[in-house]
């Protein structure tokens, strides 16, 4: 019977390096198709196990924990990102071994699980979180989309954009470490970073149409199936919930729970609250409230579940992480990003785009302007009825439902291609 079951549905190995928000779309993913009869595991961080285990998935740590992402590209790959290769190697090679079928989800082009993709011949969908990942001249990615605009935009698109992608795929340090773990498994080494992509056989993106147009040199096939914003089943706390039945609906401040040097951030945001005489709802595991007198209208939590906290909310202002854009698109509710980086900045171009809040470029968190923003965006009619429009757009759509659909069909078109 084991057999039977391992050839007609193969094991889904979840496969993601990150912090909670990176992993969150594939946490949710799994329990979708968990509930439709797969066997999942997660591959990723040490400290995720508890999580995989409430989604219903297995649980495999392939490197260390990660609770700062504001480290480097270069720092992130050195220390989490290729550590994990071995460990990957040897959690594919046991599976195997022991008879499993695998198919593969993963995050992105600098996961191990691409190369035992193309070792083993297994089917691969790539799963993109955010726009930014996508290299476009037509429309890049902040910083460059600033290039874009004046004048010399279209030679900047012609001939600057393409070496740009070029130097970054061709990057020595990454393909020279990469190279030699690949030769490890027997793989010969990559000429461009961007062949490792070469297995894949579908690819879904967690945000709206509406959120990032796709443009005609994104890749193919793909799914765009909106942000994955699964039902929440907690209910406020206690204590939070009479704060805001007491206070009214507070001002959300959050720098992400891979954020450790905060105390800037809140001190902006108390100055906020004090001058607008509006309550405040600070989240981040990092905050010593003990070092500071915040009064009664500021509460200070170290983590809480977003949806049902930003339902009771007068605006949000966070870091920019795609996750949190996507909760504040549900809630309704005007949004300041105060990004830092990777897919932060381009995130919050995105939403001043749409006219549902404001964007503070890194390095340009100023407190009065926080106060001046926050006024602007609570009193703007225009901004009342943007929110309003995409509010409707995210809770019409099941993101989580339609990217189980494209892996399965994945799967299928697998199945046919080899004649089962």
């Amino acid at each position: 019977m084991a057999t039977s079951i391992r050839s007609s549905k193969p094991k889904i190995v979840l496969a993601g390096i990150g912090t909670k928000g990176d992993l969150f779309p594939l946490l949710g993913l799994g329990r979708e198709l968990s509930r439709r009869g797969y066997v999942c595991d997660l591959v990723s961080n040490q400290g995720y196990e508890a999580l995989a285990d409430a989604h219903g998935l297995g649980f495999r740590a392939v490197t260390v924990a990660q609770v700062n992402n504001l480290v480097s590209g270069r720092d992130n790959l050195e220390n989490h990102v290729l550590p994990s290769y071995l460990p990957t190697f040897e959690y594919f090679a046991e599976q195997l071994r022991s008879g499993e079928h695998l198919a593969v989800v993963n995050l992105d082009e600098c996961s191990a699980s691409n190369h035992m993709c193309e070792r083993y011949g297994l089917p691969l969908c790539r799963v993109t979180l955010a726009p930014y990942a996508f290299r476009s001249v037509y429309r890049p990615a902040w910083p460059l989309s600033k290039k874009m605009r004046g004048p010399f935009a279209n030679t900047y698109r012609l001939y600057r954009l393409p070496q740009i992608y070029s130097q970054m795929d061709g990057s020595p340090f990454a393909l020279s470490r990469v190279n030699t773990l690949r030769e490890r498994v027997g793989l010969g080494p990559l000429a461009r970073f961007s062949h490792v992509n070469a297995p894949i056989q579908h690819r879904v993106a967690f945000f709206p149409s509406w959120f990032a147009a796709p443009q005609p040199d994104w890749p193919s096939p793909l799914d765009l199936v909106g942000f994955p914003l699964p039902e929440s089943a907690t209910e406020l706390a206690p204590a939070l919930r009479e704060f805001i039945a007491r206070e009214g609906r507070p001002l959300v401040f959050t720098p992400g729970t891979g954020v450790v040097d905060v105390a800037a951030f809140f001190a902006a945001a108390r100055l906020c609250c004090e001058r607008l005489e509006r309550p405040g709802v600070f989240l981040s595991p990092h905050y010593r409230t003990s070092e500071v007198a915040l009064g009664s209208r500021i509460l200070h939590v170290p983590f809480v579940d977003l949806a049902p906290l930003l339902r009771r909310s007068a605006l949000l202002c966070h870091h920019g992480g795609i996750g949190t854009v996507a909760r504040a698109f549900e809630a309704g509710i005007p949004q300041i990003i105060c990004a830092r980086a990777y897919d932060q900045p381009d995130n919050g171009e995105r939403v001043t785009e749409l006219g549902a809040g404001v964007f503070f470029e890194p390095g340009e968190f100023d407190a009065e302007r926080l106060v001046r923003e926050v006024s602007r965006l609570l009193e703007s009619r225009e901004v009342c009825a943007s929110l309003g429009t995409w509010r409707a757009e995210v809770t019409r759509v099941d993101a989580l439902g339609a990217a189980a659909d494209a892996v399965e069909l994945m799967l299928d078109r697998r199945r046919s291609a080899l004649g089962k």
